[in-house]
């Protein structure tokens, strides 16, 4: 087990657990031939429905489990953690000896399979089932000793469980309804009544989680990438661009063989300051956002709560489609150039995000003390935020399997500005660009590379008890966790069914009341929320505030176009 693996067991509480989890909603289906059309008028509709249309089931899992080879590829999802949560025991080897055959070696993966993959029943209420099952997949354990994932799957009604938006479900209705043509068939009524009721849009939705001792969440989301149609294309994306990598100064003329050994010196002799230098400075300025950083501002939203008894228990879970990638890079490059500075589209959102917790943090106060609301008890000038960092950018190199190669940082960014309270200027290029500067420091240091290996020497060197004292200080009081995960850039596919939607939920690090995951796939931003219920009571409000921000920043860009 990696050090990061065994760090996630010790630090992890029972009112914090560390599961990452996410879905997949597919679109489509698969007609198969009837067995017998003849006797189709002695069955019922349903009973000729169920014959003549399949969707995704547990048994096309473990088929594209293994057609996709992902026993070989990722053998630690077949694996569980040892009694002393050291090590990974591995309960089925793929591999045929002499003594077995192909078939057995499949059957004994698909009987393990059964462990982790199960079907249950779609969602009835929109939203609100599926919702309730991501909060419960987040909060209730995960026995390592026996699985380390595990994947429910459920089939209905396309749109019916809130996992694709409406704007999605619309457009692939009307493709799908444009190409049906109403033909009479000989069989009368019966017949065409079964082809209209065939020709209903339907879902599958694949809800997964896993334990941080497994992989990251940006891990598995790569790994799974394997089980898609399209995973040989997107291997061989990844090894082009590797090689253009190693080649990227291999495009200048070949310099003699002294200024090559001098060059290559030169640069060990800068990546061994910035090392130096850049720990040294980024463990002082942990130390300065500890020091200066004495209590979050959600404890005294947590404190008024108790006392009056309002505090609610569980998660606030929430998720939507947020705008088009090509937008987002357009608004980012428009006022980056205003200011005179790169925007990346993670620093535009950490912005939008900052501000949507300046508003809760507002109506809280307004909610608490109404007649005394503008004293600002709970909001401050600022915040301090973490930032999650894959060190290897999202993605798993050939040969390689899911690991934990993830670190994070701290940054201080904007908490209230003029905007933020009734009546004030707005300002929300003054947040992104404020924001901008924080990140700029963080991203440049090797912060994310020092909390991994401080993560690795806590796990391997201290006790259980110091381990969890010192990963809930770490966060210096930062009351949200902002991930920013890059998807592809065309829609995937599994067994031929099209990946419409993929959210991912962030498991809350102790002392962190928030968490949002930004992601980016098929050329839209979506955006997921977990946060405690006494700090968000409305998921859906809070990304809407985070929305509210978004669009001020485009009608700035729009302003500025104008000029």
């Amino acid at each position: 087990m990696t050090s990061v693996g065994r760090f996630s067991l010790k630090s992890e509480t029972e009112d914090n657990r560390s599961i990452p989890t996410f879905f997949l909603a597919l679109s489509g289906e698969k007609i198969t031939k009837s067995t017998d059309d003849n006797d189709s008028t002695t069955k019922t509709l349903q009973d000729y429905n169920n014959t003549n249309r399949k969707l995704f089931t547990v048994t096309d899992f473990e088929e594209q489990w293994l057609k996709q080879d992902m026993p070989l590829r990722h053998p630690r999802f077949h694996s569980t953690v040892c009694d002393e949560q050291k090590y990974f025991n591995e309960i089925h080897h793929h591999v045929v000896d002499e003594d077995s055959d192909e078939s057995t070696a499949s059957t004994k993966i698909k009987a393990e399979l059964d462990q982790h993959a199960s079907e249950t029943l779609h969602y009835s209420v929109y939203r609100e089932d599926l919702r309730n099952r991501i909060e419960h997949m987040l909060t209730s354990p995960l026995e390592v000793s026996n699985k380390l994932w595990e994947v429910k799957m459920s089939n209905g009604k396309l749109g019916s469980s809130g996992a694709i938006c409406k704007a999605k479900v619309d457009a692939i209705t009307k493709s799908q309804s444009s190409g049906l043509k109403r033909k009479m068939t000989r069989g009368g009524l019966w017949k065409d009544a079964t082809h209209e009721v065939e020709n209903i849009p339907m879902e599958s939705l694949l809800l997964f989680r896993s334990h941080h001792a497994l992989a990251d969440g940006a891990s598995i989301m790569a790994a799974l990438s394997d089980m898609c149609d399209e995973a040989e294309e997107i291997r061989a994306d990844i090894e082009t661009k590797l090689k253009k990598w190693k080649r990227k100064g291999g495009g200048r003329k070949k310099s003699s063989f002294l200024r090559r050994i001098w060059g290559r010196f030169m640069r060990l002799v800068k990546l061994c300051l910035w090392l130096s230098f850049g720990t040294l400075g980024a463990l002082m300025y942990q130390g300065y956002l500890q020091l200066t950083t004495r209590s979050n501002p959600f404890d005294a939203v947590r404190k008024d709560a108790d006392k009056k008894g309002l505090v609610q228990s569980g998660r606030s879970v929430s998720w939507c489609d947020g705008t088009p990638l090509d937008e987002v890079k357009k608004i980012a490059d428009t006022i980056g150039r205003a200011k005179g500075i790169t925007i990346t589209v993670n620093d535009l959102f950490v912005s939008c995000v900052t501000a949507a917790v300046t508003r809760q943090l507002i109506e809280h106060e307004e909610f608490m003390a109404p007649m005394d609301a503008h004293k600002r008890k709970y909001v401050s000038p600022n915040i301090n935020v973490v930032v999650p960092v894959h060190l290897r950018g999202g993605v798993i190199m050939p040969g390689e399997s899911v690991g934990n190669k993830i670190g994070a940082f701290v940054t201080r960014v904007p908490g209230e500005m003029k905007h933020d309270a009734v009546g004030g200027a707005t300002c929300p290029s003054e947040r992104l660009e404020k924001v901008h500067n924080s990140l700029l420091y963080s991203k440049k240091s090797p912060a994310p590379i020092v909390s991994y290996y401080i993560a690795k020497f806590c796990s391997n060197c201290l006790p259980e008890n110091w381990t969890k004292v010192m990963f809930q200080r770490a966060n210096a009081n930062a009351v949200v966790a902002i991930s920013n995960n890059r998807g592809y850039e065309h829609k995937l596919h599994i067994n031929g069914m099209t990946v419409e939607s993929a959210a991912g939920f962030l498991p809350l690090p102790s002392g962190i009341p928030i968490g949002v995951v930004v992601q980016s796939y098929a050329g839209t931003m979506s955006l997921s929320v977990v946060a405690e219920k006494w700090a968000v009571p409305d998921g859906d409000k809070f990304l809407r505030w985070t929305l509210d921000e978004y669009r001020r920043l485009r009608d700035v860009a729009i302003e500025l176009e104008k000029k």
